[in-house]
This record gives structure tokens, C-alpha cells and sequence, in this order.
């Protein structure tokens, strides 16, 4: 059995652990997370067991609330959160620092993870991202009551290569309508067009669980979703616009059902997008009312979508 003291500068391996727990309170890397030169990293653990909050520099002393990691974190930091509901004081969480990791404890955006944040109020939304290279992953977005929308980014600013994965959007309770949007790219909080574009943002392998108006409204340049499953009353994914000023958007390898046979699968802008600007590939959707993919789009970039219809409701089969 081998323990070790303080230890400076580089250690040559192979190094195993066996049994207990390791802990790297700063500096990790390797383990599927990157962490840039000086940036901090940050804990989060409402049931630490501490009554009150740390200074959230490592789990034994981590912060209660996610509100506190957020202040307290700089550029390029890593904000680690731990299992729990957190049913934060104030929303929404304004993102401003550039490269923000934020890293729940959930691992599949196809359930309803054990790290999720709750919001209470329909006036509510939970997270708003105004700077760059933001990651959001590992995080459930309770939408609860009605709230406005899970993320919006680029709410108050323009932003550039977001990334959202391993998430999960929607309610508590099955069969509800909770909220208006998952996640709205460079729209606000109801989906409709923003006043800031959202560039090269990155939505992957998130769930999206009845939203009112739609799982994901799109207004934003170059926006990229892919392998999420959406359930929905609504609206799966909504370009809203894809006009020349913020085009060449795409759509692939998703799975969207709608509950009841209502609205649009894939819903495109009523102005047809110029050749080139759109991609919607390699969908499965099925049972929406209106359409599976908005009619009369084929130029827009349609190609290989499987869809199905349920008791002959309406649907495109852009095959």
C-alpha cells in the first residue's frame, strides 16, 4: 500500500487506485472534460450535508445552489454539479462568462436525470447564455408551471459555438404542456424571432418532453441538432426564419413523436430557404397533425426523412 504526500511537478505512470474514492480538486483533465490553463473549477452539492455554503473549490466544501457557482466563476472555469433538485431563488441564471462549462451529474438526455434544475413560476425562464463556447451538459430543465423556456441563447447578446448535450427539456408530470420552449437559438423565451444571432450552436442526444410551443425554435446561424428523441404537442423543431442573414441550418439523425397528433414535426419558415441554407436529413417523425415536415419544402434541403402518419392525419414523406 503506497500513500501519497504532497506531489510537485510530473508523475510518470502507469498509476492504478483500487477501491476508496479520488478526488482532483483542480486541474483535471482527461476524463472526458478539458480544462483550459488557469481555469478554476467549481462545486455544487445542495445535499453536501453542510447547512450552508462553502467556498466551492471542492465537493467537501461545495456550494448549496448553482446561483453561487455562477458568480463566483470566471472564464473558461467548470462549474460541477451534484445529484438534486435545484429550485433556484432567481431565475433566469444569466450566463456571461466566455467557454462556461456547466456539468450536471445526469448522464443521458433521454431520461429524466438525477440532477435537474426546477423552475416555479410562469414567468420563469431558467438559463439565459450570453457569451461564447459555452457547455451546457448533464443537466435536466424542470420547466414546471408553464415557465417560458429551458435555455435561450443569445438572449441579451450575439453568441458563437454553443454547445448543449446530454440534456434533458420538459416537465414533471407526463402528458403535461410545461413551458414554451426547450431551447430557444436565437429566438426569446416564446420562440419567436430574437433580436441576437446564435452562431454555431450544438444541440446533441437531448430528450425534449412536451413543450408548448416547441422542443427547439431555431433563428440562429449555422445551428446544428442532432440525435435527440422529442415528444411533443406542439412543435418538435422550428426554424423560424432561415433567411440569408442566418442560414445554413441542419437537422439530423432525430426522432420526434407528437402526442395526440398535433402541430408540425419540423416545422420550416413560410419563406422557402434559399438552395443551401437548410439540411433536414435523416429524420423519424411521426404522428404530428399539421405535417411531419412543413409541406412544399422539398428545395429547402428535405432528404431521407422517414415519416408516418397515425389515422390519417396529414404528413409530408420527403423521401
Amino acid at each position: 500500500m503506497t500513500s501519497f504526500g504532497p506531489v510537485t511537478g510530473n508523475v510518470i505512470g502507469p498509476v492504478q487506485f483500487s477501491g476508496g474514492h479520488v478526488s482532483f480538486s483542480q486541474g483535471s483533465s482527461g476524463a472526458g472534460v478539458q480544462v483550459v490553463k488557469g481555469s478554476q473549477i467549481w462545486y455544487v452539492d445542495k445535499n453536501s450535508g453542510l447547512g450552508s455554503s462553502g467556498d466551492g473549490l471542492s465537493w467537501d466544501k461545495a456550494f448549496l445552489t448553482v446561483t453561487e457557482a455562477i458568480a463566483a466563476a470566471g472564464n473558461y472555469d467548470i462549474i460541477f454539479i451534484g445529484q438534486g433538485v435545484y429550485d433556484e431563488a432567481t431565475y433566469p441564471l444569466v450566463i456571461t462568462q466566455t467557454g462556461l462549462k456547466i456539468i450536471g451529474a445526469g448522464s443521458s438526455g433521454y431520461n429524466w436525470g438525477p440532477c435537474s434544475l426546477k423552475s416555479s413560476s410562469s414567468t420563469e425562464t431558467i438559463m439565459e447564455i450570453d457569451a461564447s463556447q459555452v457547455e451546457i451538459a448533464g443537466l435536466g430543465f424542470n420547466l414546471y408551471t408553464d415557465a417560458k423556456a429551458g435555455i435561450v441563447v443569445g438572449a441579451s447578446a450575439t453568441v458563437y459555438k454553443t454547445h448543449i448535450h446530454d440534456c434533458f427539456f420538459g416537465c414533471s408530470a407526463a402528458g403535461n404542456a410545461e413551458g414554451e420552449v426547450g431551447i430557444a437559438i436565437g429566438c426569446d423565451e416564446t420562440g419567436a424571432q430574437g433580436s441576437f444571432d446564435a452562431v454555431d450552436t450544438h444541440v446533441e442526444r437531448c430528450g425534449f418532453h412536451y413543450l408548448a410551443t416547441a422542443a427547439i425554435s431555431v433563428y440562429g446561424t449555422r445551428t446544428k441538432i442532432n440525435d435527440c428523441m422529442i415528444w411533443s404537442n406542439s412543435s418538435g423543431i422550428d426554424f423560424t426564419a432561415t433567411g440569408v442573414n442566418r442560414a445554413c441550418n441542419m437537422a439530423i439523425n432525430n426522432y420526434l413523436i407528437a402526442r395526440g397528433g398535433a402541430g408540425t414535426g419540423i416545422k420550416i419558415a413560410s419563406t422557402e430557404p434559399t438552395d443551401g441554407t437548410l439540411l433536414v436529413a435523416h429524420n423519424a417523425i411521426a404522428n404530428f397533425g399539421t405535417a411531419n415536415i412543413t409541406a412544399g419544402k422539398g428545395d429547402a434541403g428535405t432528404i431521407n426523412n422517414t415519416t408516418y402518419a397515425d389515422g390519417g392525419e396529414g404528413y409530408v414523406d420527403c423521401t
